[in-house]
């Protein structure tokens, strides 16, 4: 009798112990892996991505110099970006009764870095066609590669658009580059 009383005890703790367990709300269900948050794109549009700029110059007298380089560029990130360009100079003087003309022609490549908001690195390689005064062939021409680094300052003048200033050093300078070191550049970028 008392193994049967055991057996009620036990059997009466056993099952009020199933009915003692609070009753808790099931955890909420995480989202499906593509309603996670994603971070915003860095441009919504390849457009965005795209600016035009570049230099233009001029001076005129008994020595006149012109000067057009346009550029287009892309940003890679909100950082960096790569472009693209060609360069056109005209050179002429008259000295002693005697018209001296020269052009420079030739295209350029750059990545350009911003380090700040407004500051940045930049490479970049000018392939330029000048002339060569060193060949005994009158009005000969010669190819001359021209390695720019350095950088330099933007300021913005609208949402899309800034005026830049940049110094470059020539690393692969020579006797028929057509600019001395440092070179100095003023132009202007402006998005779409």
């Amino acid at each position: 009798m008392k193994v049967f009383f055991l057996h009620i005890i036990l059997l009466f703790l056993l099952s009020g112990s199933g009915y003692s367990q609070e009753n808790t709300p099931l955890p909420p269900s995480t989202p499906p892996p593509t309603q996670y948050p994603v971070a915003p794109k860095e441009f919504s549009s390849f457009k965005e991505r795209l600016f035009f700029g570049g230099n233009v110059g001029a001076w005129f007298g008994s020595t006149t110099y012109i000067n057009l380089s346009p550029l287009v560029g892309c940003k890679i990130t909100k950082q960096f970006s790569l472009g693209a360009g060609f360069t056109y100079n005209y050179y002429s003087q008259t000295y002693m009764g005697q018209k001296y003309t020269s052009t420079i022609y030739g295209s350029n490549t750059f990545a350009r870095y911003l380090i700040l908001e407004n500051v940045f690195a930049q490479i970049g390689w000018d392939r330029l066609s000048v002339s060569d005064y060193t060949s005994i062939i009158p009005n000969s021409r010669v190819w001359i590669d021209n390695i720019l680094v350095g950088g330099g300052f933007r300021q913005p003048f609208s949402e899309r658009g800034s005026f830049v200033a940049a110094i470059f050093y020539n690393i692969n300078q020579t006797p028929l580059t057509p600019y001395p070191n440092p070179i100095i550049q003023v132009g202007f970028n402006i998005g779409l």
